[in-house]
């Protein structure tokens, strides 16, 4: 290749094959000469480290260690040694993902040829962040491998893009993630030296350098992709197109994804695909862009085609499996897309009928591939095992369970219940908002997660789950819940509103609100997989604290400041809550960090007799529910008891309403106050058991009750409103 350098306005230029948008372009068998490395080291490295220092190798490339000696100032003097940058500021965060398509997973995988096969894979993730609405930089260096790089407008913490890559990983055969794994990663970038040959006894690389890492696209669109990065919607579109890859990294129930499929940002179920959608057949692809059902041809072996919309759905029933979403397929469907013929198989409807067949098409045709196929794994895998989440909660918790039974139904409801998970998330880290929680905001997260979790199990925005059912999803005691749900419906711009109040058997009736504060940032977000088992019986022992901290931990290792900022929690409510999990084999230490340990929460709950707390409290709960029944059964049908205007009437005729009766004696239990209102023997010594009844209906179970005198009889009849429902 030519390494003529030619100059416009002033500027050196790269060599011309290298002027391409395309990684796969520039085939640079001699990467950039001295002269073009040093313009490109001028204005390359500095725009994409993380610290304005490069780690310059003592052994011609084989290592960077850290230290002052061996710093070199970006963008300043040339150098003539190996030069890294830093991927990850000090703090744990960063903003570039660095795609490493490495020449020598190539050689491993056993490619015929290798340097076809990288090329051919970072083109493939440069067209990905294009798709997603991004713009990437790469490079090339001496030995084929290739980088990508996507430089993004705000800082990510540091395990989100480890995350990713690791995604990336799966997909790409060629992609190292290992750069992007530690927050020390360091990465060889354009413009600089690349390594020294190896000595001639193969001890060291103390020979001339080999070349130098050099841009496969022009200078100045380079940095104008660098000094305009991309947006978080980017990332947030990234890691959309990634999700199968994030799932089977971590596969777990999460509120983002219900059952075996996920929901879509427009609330339709969607089942994606490791490593992207898959194309139609030919077949089908032919049918969808002609719409010829009738044609010999394109008919199924087994039986041709009765109807219209048997070949429609054959084609809608082959993209939910293939990865696609309902979104993509309508824009295939519309007027220049590729697929005029599915929209003509809908026959003469009007337009808001056939977009509610697409719809229906599309759930029906979902809800059997999740039934049937079970999602394959990839293009050519069928052996997907579905996420196990949510075996246990049916053991757990004695509520329906709509979620995973039937995961399409109302999807706009799970993509309402995303977006105020996502707002929750933002409360944890509004430091306002939580200075009003005080020291009980590790009890209000739990009770908002229980509150998430009744919705999904209902499938509606609305939840009537009592203070006892909400208790036991959550950990907490049932007066506790009852303190933290009074202080979340009082707050300014609340989390939750109270609907209706509790009346009878009926319980409180909320509605889950997403507060005006978060609603601009609440529907960018995207959740990642990740578990959600703070309800489990063991928190009942180990405590709120380390309920949010386990949940925190994962598969991949984290420094206790990554976990204090992922789970809110102060410096010393994480160092305690790490050594009582470490003590029961829920956390382990290595090198890099705190990750989960092999110890799972059910032996641990075991070991604890947690199982034994859980089910006294079950066994209490059911008693509170059956005494209060029973006081309900005492006081008779509500339909009987005065009117207002009655009881308005009687309070102005009996003068003595006005009179203090004094302090009264309540009994200690329910149980006791139901003995002392129905004695089996009235003596008049005794005081009359319906004080006790009154007494009970003010003190324990906070209703209103006022008297009145009706003919015929010396006892009151009560106004009872908004007793509490276990």
């Amino acid at each position: 290749m030519p390494s003529a350098v030619a100059r416009a306005a002033g500027r050196r230029q790269l060599p011309a094959a290298a002027h391409t948008a395309d990684p796969r372009a520039g085939g640079l068998a001699d990467p950039a000469s001295a002269a073009d490395a040093a313009e490109t080291w001028r204005a390359i490295p500095r725009l994409l480290a993380a610290e304005p220092y490069g780690r310059r190798s003592p052994d011609g490339g084989a290592n960077f260690p850290q230290g002052r000696r061996l710093a070199v100032r970006l963008g300043e003097d040339f150098p003539r040694e190996p030069v890294t940058i830093s991927i990850y500021a000090p703090d744990g965060t960063g903003r570039l993902l660095a795609g490493d398509f490495d020449i020598g997973k190539a050689h491993q995988a056993g490619a015929a040829d290798p340097a076809a096969m990288v090329a051919a894979e970072a083109a493939d993730f440069a067209a990905l962040v294009a798709r997603c609405g991004g713009r990437v930089v790469h490079d090339i260096s001496p030995s084929q491998g290739r980088h990508v790089y996507l430089k993004l407008r705000q800082a990510v913490p540091f395990e989100d893009l480890r995350r990713v890559a690791e995604a990336l990983a799966a997909r790409y055969v060629t992609f190292d993630a290992g750069p992007m794994r530690s927050p020390k990663g360091q990465i060889r970038v354009a413009g600089c030296p690349y390594k020294r040959s190896m000595r001639a006894d193969g001890q060291a690389r103390t020979g001339p350098l080999i070349g130098y890492m050099a841009l496969t696209m022009p200078l100045a669109d380079a940095v104008d992709i660098l000094r305009h990065p991309c947006g978080l919607n980017v990332w947030e579109r990234l890691q959309r197109e990634l999700t199968a890859e994030l799932t089977t990294r971590e596969p777990a129930l999460s509120l983002a994804a219900p059952g075996p499929c996920h929901i879509d940002t427009d609330g339709r179920p969607w089942l994606p695909l490791n490593g992207g959608r898959r194309p139609l057949p030919a077949r089908l692809a032919e049918l969808a862009e002609t719409g010829a059902w009738q044609a010999s041809h394109l008919q199924p072996k087994a039986m041709p085609y009765a109807s219209p919309s048997e070949a429609r759905y054959a084609v809608m029933r082959s993209l939910a499996s293939g990865g696609w979403r309902l979104a993509e397929v309508l824009a295939e469907m519309r007027p220049g897309g590729a697929w005029p013929g599915l929209e003509a198989l809908l026959g003469k409807r009007s337009l808001a009928q056939r977009r509610a067949v697409v719809r229906f098409d599309w759930d029906r045709a979902v809800k059997e591939a999740v039934t049937h196929r079970r999602a394959p794994k990839s293009h050519t895998s069928s052996n997907y095992t579905p996420p196990q989440g949510g075996a246990g909660l049916e053991e757990r918790w004695p509520v329906p369970r709509m979620i995973i039974d039937t995961p399409v139904t109302s999807p706009g409801n799970y993509a309402e219940l995303q977006i105020w998970t996502t707002a929750v998330w933002l409360a944890e880290h509004d430091p306002v908002r939580c200075k009003g929680w005080g020291r009980r905001a590790p009890s209000v997260r739990l009770v908002l997660r229980a509150l998430a979790l009744a919705s999904r199990l209902t499938g509606a925005s609305t939840t009537a789950f009592g203070v006892r059912s909400l208790s036991l999803m959550s950990g907490l005691s049932w007066r506790t819940v009852a303190t933290v749900l009074a202080e979340l419906r009082d707050e300014r711009d609340p989390l939750v509103v109270l609907v209706r109040r509790a009346v009878e058997r009926d319980a409180d009736v909320y509605m889950l609100r997403v507060p005006h504060a978060y609603r601009g940032q609440a529907t960018r977000h995207v959740w990642e997989a990740g578990r959600i088992e703070t309800g489990h019986p063991a928190f009942l022992e180990l405590g709120p604290v380390c309920a949010l901290l386990y949940e925190s931990l994962s598969a991949c290792p984290a420094r206790p400041v990554d976990l204090q900022r992922r789970a809110v929690l102060s410096d010393s409510a994480v160092s305690k809550a790490l050594v009582t999990l470490a003590s029961y084999g829920l956390a382990e230490r290595n090198p890099e960090g705190w990750q989960r340990g092999p110890a799972t929460l059910d032996e641990v709950a075991s070991k604890l007799d947690a199982h034994t707390l859980f089910a006294e409290r079950v066994a209490l709960y059911r008693k509170h529910r059956a005494e209060w029944h029973a006081f309900l059964g005492v006081m008779g049908d509500p339909a009987e008891w005065p009117s207002t205007a009655e009881i308005a009437d009687s309070l102005a005729a009996d003068p003595s309403n006005d009179v203090d009766v004094g302090p009264v004696d309540v009994p200690d239990t329910p149980a006791a106050l139901l003995d002392a209102a129905t004695p089996p023997e009235p003596v008049s010594t005794v005081e009359d058991p319906f004080d006790a009844v009154v007494a009970m209906v003010l003190n324990e179970l906070g209703g209103r009750v006022i008297r009145t005198t009706h003919a015929g009889t010396s006892r009151p009849r009560p106004t009872l409103r908004a007793g509490p429902s276990p």
